[in-house]
C-alpha cells in the first residue's frame, strides 16, 4: 500500500503530457488543387520545346484534269517551357524531440510536403495567366489577354490569337450596351469574362458583379463557337468560397440541384451547365476582382525535372541535428489559349 505523501495533484505537467499521443496538423491546404486537371510530362533539361500544329486550309473543289497537286501550307509553332528550382529545409534540435512523448518527423515531414504541393499550384497560376514563350528560339511572348492590371471590363475579350481561323469571333456593337466578345491585342491569348459583363445586349453593370449565370452562359458559347470544344466537353471552372455562395444565390443553380442531385442539402455545387467547379482559395486577384480560371486539360502542360521528393541527414555543423529537405524542380506553360479562361468576379 503506497503511504508518501504525494498527491495525483502534484504530478509534475510535463508527465500528464507524455500520454497525449498525436500531433494535430493546423489546417491547410494539402494537396495540389490543380495538378490533376493539366496535361503532366518529365523534362531533363533547363529548357525544352514542345512542338504544335495548326489548322489546314480549306479544300477546294478539282475541277482541273491533269492539273498540278494541290499544295498547302498548315501552320506550325512550339512552346518553350524552363525548370525553375525551389527547395525548403527543417531542422530538429534533438531537445525537442525529448520534450514530446511522440516523434514530430513525420509530422514536420508532411508540412513541408503540404508547402510543396501549395508552391505547385501557385506556380501553375502564375504560368497560366503569365507569358508563354513560342518562336524558334522560344523568346516570343504571348501574353494572356488580359492583365492582372485590366479591371471593370464589360466584355468577354478573346485574345488575337485564339480567335481561330475556321470560325472567328467578332466584336458586337451593340451602340451603349455591352458586347458579347471584343478582341484583344496583338500577341495574345486566351478569354476573358469583365467583372461587369452582364449579357449580349443588356445593360452595363453599374456595380461589379460576382459569378453570374450571364457570365457562365456566355463564356461557354464563345469557347464553342470558337471549336475549342464539343457541345458535350466538361469545363474545369476553379472557384473561391465566394463565388460558391453565388452560385447558391443563382435560382436556376438551386433548382438544379434540388432535382438533380440535392446536393444543396450539404451547401454544395458541385457541378452546372456543363462547368466542374472546384474549389481553391489561391486564384489570384486583380485589385479587387477574383480571377477564376475556366480551363480544360490541354490548357497546360507541367513538367518536373525530377520526382518531388525529400531527403533527411544529421548536420555536423549543428551538434549533427535532424534536418529534412525537400525540393521541388518544376515547369509550365500555357499550351492552348483558347481552352484557357477567366471569369473575373469582384470581391471587394
Amino acid at each position: 500500500m503506497f503511504t508518501g505523501t504525494a498527491t495525483p495533484s502534484s504530478i509534475e505537467t510535463h508527465f500528464v503530457n507524455q500520454f497525449r499521443d498525436g500531433i494535430s496538423q493546423a489546417f491547410q491546404q494539402t494537396e495540389s488543387i490543380f495538378e490533376k486537371y493539366h496535361e503532366r510530362d518529365t523534362q531533363k533539361s533547363e529548357f525544352q520545346f514542345w512542338d504544335r500544329i495548326g489548322e489546314a486550309d480549306d479544300m477546294s473543289e478539282d475541277t482541273t484534269r491533269y492539273g498540278d497537286n494541290p499544295m498547302s501550307e498548315i501552320e506550325f509553332d512550339r512552346r518553350r517551357i524552363h525548370i525553375n528550382d525551389f527547395d525548403l529545409g527543417k531542422a530538429i534540435d534533438e531537445k525537442d524531440l525529448k520534450r514530446v512523448a511522440e516523434d514530430p518527423q513525420n509530422a514536420y515531414t508532411q508540412a513541408l510536403i503540404a508547402s510543396t504541393m501549395r508552391k505547385k499550384d501557385d506556380y501553375f497560376l502564375d504560368r497560366v495567366f503569365g507569358d508563354a514563350y513560342t518562336g524558334k528560339g522560344g523568346t516570343t511572348t504571348i501574353g494572356f489577354v488580359k492583365g492582372a492590371g485590366d479591371e471593370d471590363s464589360t466584355n468577354i475579350v478573346v485574345g488575337s490569337q485564339s480567335n481561330g481561323s475556321s470560325n472567328k469571333v467578332t466584336a458586337a456593337d451593340t451602340a451603349g450596351s455591352n458586347s458579347i466578345a471584343a478582341i484583344g491585342a496583338a500577341a495574345t491569348e486566351g478569354i476573358s469574362v469583365g467583372s461587369k459583363f452582364a449579357g449580349y445586349g443588356k445593360a452595363v453593370l453599374s456595380d461589379p458583379s460576382g459569378l453570374t449565370l450571364a457570365k457562365l452562359k456566355s463564356l461557354r458559347t464563345t469557347m464553342l463557337q470558337l471549336e475549342a470544344m464539343s457541345q458535350d466537353t466538361v469545363l474545369n471552372c476553379f472557384i473561391t468560397a465566394k463565388q460558391f455562395e453565388d452560385l447558391l444565390g443563382i435560382p436556376e443553380v438551386i433548382n438544379s440541384d434540388y432535382a438533380i442531385k440535392k446536393s444543396l442539402a450539404e451547401g454544395q455545387v458541385t457541378s452546372f451547365m456543363g462547368y466542374r467547379f472546384i474549389h481553391s482559395e489561391r486564384l489570384p486577384l486583380a485589385g479587387s476582382e477574383r480571377r477564376c480560371l475556366v480551363t480544360l486539360p490541354k490548357a497546360y502542360k507541367q513538367v518536373l525535372g525530377m520526382e518531388t521528393g525529400g531527403d533527411m541527414w544529421r548536420l555536423t555543423g549543428k551538434k549533427k541535428i535532424p534536418y529534412i529537405y525537400f525540393k521541388l524542380c518544376i515547369g509550365g506553360s500555357r499550351m492552348w489559349g483558347e481552352n484557357t479562361a477567366e471569369i473575373r468576379c469582384e470581391e471587394g
